[in-house]
C-alpha cells in the first residue's frame, strides 16, 4: 500500500511539474532594454542569400525552424561606449545627442571617408538609430545625424505592440558631394514562439518593420550621382539577453537575405570590384568594359555613371571619358571602380570627320552609299582592315553624286573609312556585317 501510494505522489508531482513547465518551455518573453547590445560585445553573425520557405509565417505559439540555413558570409558586429569614438564624434554624437553606444562601420570604396561609427541611443522606452559619422585627412567629422531618431524598438517589448518614426538626414561636404536619406519605419510585434537556427533554439518575439526609403548620392570628383527610392521588409526574431536579433531576413523587391548569429565557420571576404586598365581605342571604336566583383554577398546591383545597368557596358566614345561602376551586393555593402577610356584619331585624320560627307547604311552587308557636301572636289578613297591594312582604293572623280562602296568581298568587322581632298583627309568608322 505504501509503494503504491508513494508511486501515486511521484506520479502526482511530475504531472503537476509538466502541466506548469509545459506552458513555460513555450511562453511568450518580453523585450526589454537590457536585452540590447551593450558596450565591449562583439557578436558574429552569419549571412546567405538562401533562405527557407515560410519565413513570413507568423503567429503566438509559433514554431519556426531554420536549422537548414548554410553560411554563405560572416562578419562581426562589435559595440564600444561612444567616449571611445574620436573625441569629435563623441562631442556630436554622444554629449550633444545622448547616444550611449557606438558600432565601427567599414571604409567607403572609392571614397576618402575613414573611421565610420553607427550611433544608437538605448534607454527603458526605445532602442533607436541616431545616425552614422565618417571623417577625412582633412574634416575631423562628417556627422550624418538623423533629424529624428530611426525607432527600431519599443520597451517593454510584447507581443501586439505597434510603433513607427520618420528619420532623414542630408550631409553636403563642398567639393566632394552629397549624400541623403529619408525614410519611414512601420513596425509591428506579430507574433512569438521557438525559433531555431544552427545557432541553437530560443523563445522569440517576433517583430515586422515595413521601411519606406528614398536615397540620394552625388560624388562632385566623378562627376554623377543616383537617387534610389526603396522598400524593404525586415522580420526579426528577437530573444532574451541576446544583444542583436538572432535572426534577421530582409526582403527587398526579389531579394532575400538572411541574417542570424552563429558560431565561426568561415572569413569573411569583403566586397571588391574592379575594371580593367586604362585603354586606347581609334575614333569610331566600340568597346565593352566589365565590372569584375567578388566578395560581400551575392547577388550584386551594377550602376555604371552613363546610368546603364548591368555587368558590362558597350561604348562607341567620341571622345576621352573616364567610366565609373557602382556595385552593390545584397547587404548594402558598396564598391567603386574606374577605367579611362582615351579616343585617338589615326595620323592626319581629321577630327571632324562628318563635315564632308555622310554615309548610310551603317553596319552594312555588301554596300553602303557616301554623299558629298555640295561642291567637293575629287577625292581619294582608302579602306583599312583592322590590322591597318590597306584594303581598297579608289578615286572618286564627280563625288557630287551618291557613290556606291562596294563591301561584298570584305570580312565581317570593322573597318577605317578614310577620304583625301585637296590635301585634307577625313576618316570614320565602317563595320561590316554579315547575317
Amino acid at each position: 500500500m505504501k509503494t503504491a501510494l508513494h508511486l501515486f505522489r511521484s506520479l502526482s508531482i511530475t504531472l503537476v511539474w509538466m502541466i506548469f513547465q509545459s506552458p513555460m518551455l513555450c511562453a511568450q518573453i518580453t523585450i526589454h532594454s537590457s536585452d540590447m547590445p551593450q558596450p565591449g560585445d562583439t557578436l558574429r553573425v552569419s549571412l546567405s542569400a538562401m533562405v527557407p520557405q515560410g519565413y513570413e509565417q507568423t503567429g503566438t505559439g509559433m514554431n519556426w525552424d531554420f536549422a537548414s540555413l548554410e553560411a554563405q558570409t560572416q562578419k562581426l558586429d562589435s559595440f564600444i561606449n561612444p567616449g571611445a569614438t574620436p573625441t569629435a564624434y563623441y562631442l556630436f554624437f554622444g554629449l550633444l545627442s545622448g547616444a550611449n553606444l557606438a558600432s565601427p562601420l567599414s571604409d567607403l570604396p572609392g571614397l576618402p571617408f575613414t573611421d565610420g561609427f553607427n550611433f544608437y541611443k538605448k534607454d527603458n522606452n526605445a532602442y533607436s538609430d541616431l545616425g552614422l559619422a565618417y571623417r577625412t585627412a582633412d574634416i575631423p567629422i562628417i556627422p550624418a545625424k538623423y533629424d529624428t531618431p530611426d525607432k527600431y524598438y519599443q520597451f517593454p517589448m510584447n507581443y501586439g505592440q505597434t510603433w513607427s518614426s520618420d528619420a532623414g538626414f542630408t550631409l553636403s561636404l563642398p567639393g566632394t558631394g552629397y549624400i541623403s536619406r529619408q525614410k519611414n519605419r512601420t513596425s509591428e510585434v506579430d507574433g512569438w514562439g521557438t525559433l531555431t537556427t544552427p545557432f541553437g533554439s530560443f523563445q522569440t518575439l517576433r517583430v515586422k518593420s515595413i521601411i519606406a526609403e528614398h536615397d540620394s548620392i552625388y560624388i562632385d570628383s566623378l562627376g554623377w550621382g543616383y537617387g534610389l527610392d526603396r522598400t524593404i521588409t525586415e522580420y526579426k526574431w528577437l530573444g532574451n539577453d541576446q544583444g542583436i536579433p538572432l535572426l534577421q531576413v530582409t526582403e527587398e523587391g526579389p531579394l532575400v537575405t538572411a541574417t542570424y548569429r552563429d558560431f565561426y565557420r568561415m572569413q569573411f571576404q569583403p566586397l571588391s570590384v574592379t575594371l580593367d586598365p586604362d585603354t586606347t581605342i581609334f575614333h569610331g571604336d566600340t568597346i565593352t568594359l566589365t565590372a569584375k566583383a567578388s566578395g560581400g554577398l551575392q547577388p550584386y546591383q551594377y550602376l555604371w555613371s552613363t546610368l546603364d545597368t548591368g555587368k558590362t557596358l558597350t561604348i562607341t566614345p567620341d571622345e576621352t571619358q573616364t567610366y565609373t561602376v557602382l556595385v552593390i551586393d545584397s547587404q548594402l555593402n558598396a564598391g567603386f571602380a574606374q577605367q579611362t577610356v582615351t579616343v585617338d584619331f589615326p595620323s592626319g585624320t581629321d577630327q571632324n570627320a562628318g563635315s564632308l560627307f555622310t554615309i548610310h547604311p551603317n553596319p552594312a552587308e555588301n554596300q553602303t552609299f557616301l554623299r558629298f557636301l555640295p561642291g567637293t572636289e575629287p577625292v581619294t578613297l582608302n579602306l583599312y582592315n583592322a590590322s591597318g591594312q590597306r584594303v581598297k582604293n579608289l578615286y572618286i572623280e564627280n563625288p557630287e553624286k551618291p557613290f556606291c562602296l562596294d563591301l561584298s568581298g570584305f570580312s565581317p568587322g570593322p573597318y577605317l573609312l578614310q577620304l583625301v581632298t585637296s590635301g585634307k583627309i577625313t576618316s570614320t568608322r565602317v563595320l561590316i556585317v554579315k547575317h
